[in-house]
């Protein structure tokens, strides 16, 4: 698993290196547009550490996620029978300790409903260092580099549900490793381009309990524990300046999750193993930036899934201020 992940981090910087190599022409004498671009980040990929001790940023999201359908093994995809939606808050709060060192937390809240059934309370909540080995050179396309670790704290309901699909969190504690290369280029017609290239990495950090109904698919009366798969991100985020104030912005996600183990016991009956198998979502997401100013700036666009296996189809319009003081 470990392999894994360094796979996917090797996999992310030479995709950057290779994008540095394509663009290098247009990256040896940046103008005064590239220096004095406005950016708020792309919807999806997330930003290095804050320049400077005692800055803070600020980001709410509000998201609507509506279920389209199913991908099954073999790639294939169905669309559903039974509806499942969720409005979800979140917003991102970032402070810098050290003019490289960052800490950031996403606290978040949201309404899950299908049918009949619905649930309204926390999500897990993420936790975050962010350190920023070096700045960005907009005269070279050099990139920065910022690691991540953190870990992901149990507070949404995930067992005792009344139906599997309205939980909202996992149940286990998770730690993320990350890695993530941010650079800045001029183009041509003086339009600036940023590129946020990350890989990410999520191990459990012990196996949690579950009880009855859970999003892990057991019934009720089941008790026992559940060991969630290693996981990973990786993506591709990019910003194109049409103005000072005008930006266009696109994610390239994929997600990957390895086999989750359930193992358990209904009342006296014998010793159940139940395991899910590993999945892969690929999405894409458009969005538009207004920024106000170089503190201040809006996105709004939608996050949609376009393949993917023994996992969900989604779409998810959302929206989002970005402040930093």
């Amino acid at each position: 698993m470990r392999w894994d992940r360094r796979l996917a981090e090797s996999a992310a910087i030479g995709c950057l290196t290779a994008a540095i190599a394509g663009t290098s022409a247009y990256a040896q004498q940046p103008d005064s547009a590239t220096q004095s671009q406005w950016f708020t980040g792309p919807l999806v990929a997330p930003s290095p550490a804050l320049s400077a001790a005692g800055d803070f940023e600020t980001e709410p999201y509000a998201v609507y996620t509506g279920n389209t359908g199913s991908y099954a093994g073999n790639w294939s995809h169905r669309s559903v029978t039974t509806d499942l939606s969720e409005a979800q808050s979140e917003t991102l709060l970032e402070y810098g300790i050290t003019d490289r060192l960052s800490i950031q937390a996403v606290p978040s809240f949201g309404a899950l409903w299908t049918g009949r059934n619905s649930s309204f309370g926390a999500g897990d909540l993420p936790v975050e260092l962010k350190y920023r080995f070096n700045d960005q050179n907009v005269a070279t396309g050099a990139p920065s580099m910022t690691a991540f670790l953190g870990m992901s704290f149990p507070l949404g309901g995930y067992d005792r549900l009344t139906t599997p699909s309205i939980g909202q969190g996992s149940g286990a504690f998770t730690i993320k490793e990350g890695v993530l290369l941010q650079s800045l280029f001029d183009t041509p017609g003086n339009h600036p381009l940023r590129l946020r290239l990350y890989a990410d990495a999520f191990e459990p950090f012990a196996a949690a309990s579950v009880s009855d109904i859970s999003v892990y698919g057991t019934a009720q009366g089941f008790h026992g524990h559940v060991t969630p798969g290693f996981a990973t991100d990786t993506g591709l985020g990019v910003e194109y300046g049409l103005s000072q104030r005008w930006v266009l912005a696109l994610d390239l996600v994929q997600d990957y999750a390895n086999t989750t183990l359930v193992s358990g016991a209904i009342g006296a009956a014998a010793v159940t193993t139940l395991k899910s198998p590993a999945s892969i979502a690929i999405s894409v997401a458009p969005a538009v930036e207004y920024n106000f100013s170089g503190n201040v700036g809006m996105i709004a666009g939608v996050q949609l899934s376009v393949a993917g296996r023994n996992t969900a189809s989604y779409v998810a319009p959302q929206i989002a201020l970005s402040a930093s003081f």
